[in-house]
């Protein structure tokens, strides 16, 4: 597959709203799990298919994404052919008004100069553990124009169905017909915003939205198409999580404190590992009246204080008597003295003052925005 496939990672999503934890950043640069961002998992399941050219498209808050990339070395990306292309959003459009089309339009040149014949396109945020052969060979044995990837879903909630993409697929693995962000769950096969296609389809199909005024990549350019052309799909069937808002990244988070999950999705293997780009720091310093249960410790903490179902990454200092339960701490934010913290996202450099309480709720949780002192 790798000689033949280039990879297209957007680094926003219209659709997605992460509140203050994207005021100064993309989408596909917010920390999760400790030690990583939200692009190393896609990412990393195209590195580790084989695919060697992997170009992710921006937006105007792109600093803190090139800074965690960089030449992509950490994913073995640093090449003189292929290698990671970070492709610049375009000046003459707000980025919150862009859609999927026009990312990909903005990146035509890209594209056309890549010798690949085959483009897997991914959304950022779709959370997995996923190599892309089965999804190839689906493909090519099916003769198919575009190959979707879902995943099966149960019932889902009123409020959340505004969320999701249904696929009604018939015996053949044919797509038949596409729903979006329906009222009434009719189907449970949620399309995963990743699809498989030849490169000069997708330069033709994104040609033909442009030029008819269309923008929506799941609209204008897949659901249109189904009568048209053939598309099929494939159906994942391990863990996958959408991060779309500040309940679905809180409860990612959580997720990880299951060690199924966790094995699921870090892999074991050389070839189904997560990558991110790599710090290295001193061990975690505990006190001598700390105490830790369930959580996810980075390098560089100082804990003096107790942790329960917590996701705290590096360089993290948690003062004596203070109790953070249900929360994630970014790096090098600091909760002083006897304070109380439960069900809060700290963003990074976060200073908490001695004494103070702060508590959210599981379904809400409080946040706190970057350099803020409490």
């Amino acid at each position: 597959m790798h000689n033949s496939t280039l990879g297209l990672i957007f680094s926003e999503n219209p659709e997605a709203n992460l509140g203050d934890l994207t005021n100064l950043r993309a989408l596909a640069a917010v920390p999760v799990g400790g030690r990583y961002r939200i692009i190393d998992f896609i990412l990393s399941n195209m590195v580790n298919t084989g695919i060697a050219n992997v170009g992710i498209t921006t937006t105007s808050k792109m600093q803190s994404l090139t800074d965690h990339l960089g030449t992509g070395k950490d994913w073995d990306l640093a090449r003189k052919q292929n290698g990671l292309f970070i492709l610049p959003h375009n000046e003459a459009y707000d980025s919150n008004k862009q859609y999927g089309v026009d990312y990909i339009y903005n990146a035509f040149s890209y594209l056309r100069r890549s010798r690949q014949d085959y483009v897997l396109v991914s959304d950022c945020n779709t959370i997995c553990n996923l190599t892309y052969e089965d999804v190839e060979k689906l493909h090519m044995e099916k003769d198919a124009d575009i190959t979707m990837v879902y995943t099966k879903v149960g019932q889902i909630e009123d409020r959340r169905l505004k969320r999701h993409i249904f696929l009604d697929v018939d015996k053949d693995g044919r797509v038949t017909d596409m729903e979006l962000y329906p009222t009434v769950q009719k189907l449970n096969n949620s399309y995963m915003h990743m699809f498989y296609i030849k490169k000069s389809l997708l330069l033709e199909l994104v040609g033909d939205c442009i030029a008819h005024g269309k923008h929506k990549l799941n609209a204008d350019l897949l659901m249109s198409n189904i009568d048209k052309l053939k598309i099929y799909a494939y159906e994942f069937e391990g863990y996958s999580k959408t991060i779309d808002n500040i309940k679905t990244y809180f409860g990612f988070n959580l997720d990880l404190l299951k060690k199924e999950v966790r094995d699921e999705l870090f892999g074991t293997k050389d070839d189904d590992r997560i990558y991110t780009k790599v710090k290295d720091m001193v061990p975690t310093k505990y006190g001598k009246n700390s105490c830790v249960t369930n959580s996810i410790i980075a390098d560089g903490c100082v804990i003096e204080g107790q942790v329960k179902n917590c996701i705290i990454f590096r360089g993290v200092k948690i003062g004596e008597g203070a109790v953070v339960e249900n929360s994630i701490i970014m790096q090098n934010s600091q909760i002083m003295e006897n304070c109380l913290v439960e069900n809060a996202i700290f963003d990074k450099e976060v200073i908490l003052r001695e004494g103070k309480k702060l508590v959210g709720q599981e379904t809400y949780p409080v946040i706190i925005g970057k350099r803020v002192v409490v």
